[in-house]
């Protein structure tokens, strides 16, 4: 069977942490139901030993009287094969243990390396196997260079935030620093924010001034044409510009129509026409010299 390197790195990416060993396959499937495990996988990832392409798997065996007659080892897993070649690999389930003196592993090669059993003691190497003083499942991890558990995090599809809480990356040296940054650029923002809505309602209220003082003198254009003197009169008395919220031409020209139409009703009402003539005549014989004609009583009764 030929493994390729794209396979062993799948591989790698398949034995997952918490994968179980076993002593021995079972009798007739990769089924655990019945099956003692001895230790399960730390981590796994893909090195070069001995100028071959290697999976390496670091597991934690609490008894490890278990599995010290156990030197070879071989995976449990659905693979997809083609013309004797490794095609997919689609699950790894669990992990058999098996002494090499009456069992074969799955491929060349698939060999237990070494036990770890603690740090410090002189290495020896008996019948192939590095014997060291037995470490804990903590300490076995610490003995994992940096590349080793960089690429371990990557093949598990792990993020920093994942990994670290944000308090955390903000103590670190590097995104400390574009935290800060980012803090920084919040509080620019939102002062600037302000100015430009200070600016732009100052800019507002200055816009409105000028259209109240201009006001008047656009009323008075407007009313040039097709508008009497006691018409215009009569409108500049009442006019004032600051209580209306238009006040460029279209909204003053609607201000002109309706006022036309209150001094046209208050004419009628004080019995006079729009051109400050009497509508009766028997109303003023008895006008005594100096009375006021109907027009200027229109006027004062506006306040005009």
């Amino acid at each position: 069977m030929t493994w390729t390197k794209a396979i062993i790195h799948r591989l790698s990416q398949k034995i997952k942490q918490g994968t179980k060993f076993f002593i021995q396959h079972g009798i007739n499937s990769n089924s655990h139901e019945g099956r003692e495990s001895v230790g399960e996988v730390l981590t796994s990832f893909v090195k070069d030993i001995g100028g071959k392409l290697s999976n390496v798997i670091i597991g934690h065996f609490p008894n490890s009287d278990k599995v010290k007659e156990s030197d070879v080892c071989s995976m449990e897993a659905d693979i997809e094969t083609y013309n004797n070649i490794v095609d997919d690999i689609n699950n790894v389930s669990g992990i058999a243990l098996g002494n090499s003196d009456i069992e074969s592993p799955a491929f060349p090669g698939a060999l237990r390396l070494n036990t770890v059993q603690c740090f410090g003691d002189i290495l020896t190497k008996k019948e192939g196997a590095i014997i060291m003083p037995e470490l804990t499942r903590e300490e076995i991890i610490r003995t994992l260079t940096f590349h080793e558990i960089k690429d371990a995090i990557k093949n598990k599809n792990a993020f920093p935030w994942q990994l670290f809480t944000v308090e955390e990356m903000k103590d670190d040296k590097t995104f400390g620093k574009i935290f800060e940054q980012n803090s920084i650029l919040q509080t620019d923002n939102e002062r600037l924010k302000k100015e430009n809505e200070k600016i732009q309602e100052d800019s507002k209220d200055a816009v409105r001034a000028t259209a109240i003082s201009n006001a008047n003198l656009a009323l008075e254009d407007l009313m040039q044409k097709g508008f009497t003197e006691l018409q215009r009169t009569f409108i500049k008395s009442r006019f004032k510009p600051e209580t209306l919220e238009e006040l460029d031409e279209p909204g003053l020209k609607d201000y002109l129509e309706n006022e036309k139409k209150v001094f046209s009703d208050t004419v009628k009402l004080l019995g006079s026409t729009e051109s400050g003539t009497l509508k009766s005549t028997n109303e003023t014989s008895d006008k005594n010299e100096g009375d006021k004609t109907p027009e200027e009583e229109a006027l004062d009764y506006i306040g005009v």
